[in-house]
């Protein structure tokens, strides 16, 4: 009986968070004037996709009993300096991308590196490293520069076939990261590490080589979500990035991966991050204040982990 419980807790956990957006969306539908437009419901889409993207790197990072709140301040660094370097010319659309992808990939070997060799806490250590970046993208400016090229601007807004550019290229990023987590060695053992690093390491697994290497994942995740994410601006804010890392972690979270690591999945996370967008979307277009908005979302993000909890603390 008992395991029948759990086993059924588990599959509610897994759905939960389809099922939230599912529900939010029929609400939409029926109370919400213009959310059922199709422009409404792309653009819905495009601006969930930059945290959707983060959100996948995150996972893997929480999936390995970790956590990364640099994230945020280096896609911010990331809009700063592709924007500042592009300068709207499309010849350098392809440097700024590798930029942006040896960038991530950068700063999260630095960050597994660290966490490795002086065993201290990842959330300190991450949020050490947030006020580096801060730090350094107010060092380089202090105001908005640069021009994004036509081609990352199309990449963040445009669409193929009437679908968002941007949202294809989240499904194909989860799709990725789907299989890599649940088709290949290095997918179990990060469930393994995430679980019991000590059992995982006597097992022989290379834990150390395993948290550098979520880490670099989430780098590289955030300097994606960082081109996205100038394309929305097309210039280089200093700001962009202020937010995402709580925003990744509670898409995360929400979408049924544990905090405490070794459960949980790729796609409940892309789920959760177009269910916080919806949120926004429909707080926006109800002409709700902006200040009750972060209210109204808190209380529902709190409601909704709650709810895709289930069992767990009861028990």
């Amino acid at each position: 009986m008992l395991a029948a419980n759990l086993g059924l807790a588990r599959r509610l956990k897994q759905h939960s968070t389809l099922v939230l957006l599912g529900a939010l969306c029929v609400f939409g539908c029926v109370f919400v004037p213009d959310f059922a437009r199709p422009a409404n419901l792309a653009n819905i889409l495009v601006q969930s996709s930059a945290l959707g993207v983060l959100a996948v790197g995150q996972t893997f990072v929480i999936l390995c009993g970790l956590i990364d709140l640099s994230v945020g301040q280096l896609i911010g660094l990331v809009v700063v300096l592709s924007s500042d370097y592009m300068a709207g010319h499309s010849a350098r659309t392809l440097p700024a991308l590798l930029l942006a992808l040896l960038l991530g990939a950068g700063v999260g070997a630095i960050n597994g590196t660290m966490a490795n060799r002086l065993r201290v806490h990842p959330l300190i250590l991450t949020f050490g490293m947030l006020s580096v970046l801060q730090g350094v993208i107010f060092v380089y400016t202090d105001q908005s520069i640069g021009l994004v090229s036509p081609e990352i601007r199309w990449l963040a807004n445009g669409a193929l076939a009437g679908i968002p550019v941007a949202a294809v290229l989240l499904v194909v990023i989860a799709a990725l990261a789907h299989l890599v987590l649940q088709r290949t060695r290095f997918g179990r053992h990060v469930f393994a590490v995430g679980g019991n690093e000590e059992s995982a390491r006597r097992a022989g697994v290379a834990t150390d080589r395993v948290r550098l290497a979520v880490f670099i994942i989430s780098g590289i995740s955030a300097g994606l979500a960082g081109l996205l994410v100038a394309g929305r601006l097309g210039t280089g804010y200093p700001n962009a990035g202020t937010g995402f890392e709580l925003d990744g972690i509670v898409a995360v979270v929400l979408g049924g991966t544990s905090l405490a690591g070794g459960a949980g999945g790729i796609a409940g996370s892309v789920a959760a991050a177009v269910l916080l967008g919806a949120i926004s979307n429909i707080l926006n277009l109800l002409e709700i204040s902006a200040f009750v908005q972060i209210l109204l979302k808190g209380v529902i993000v709190v409601g909704a982990i709650l709810l895709t909890e289930p069992l767990r603390f009861r028990r």
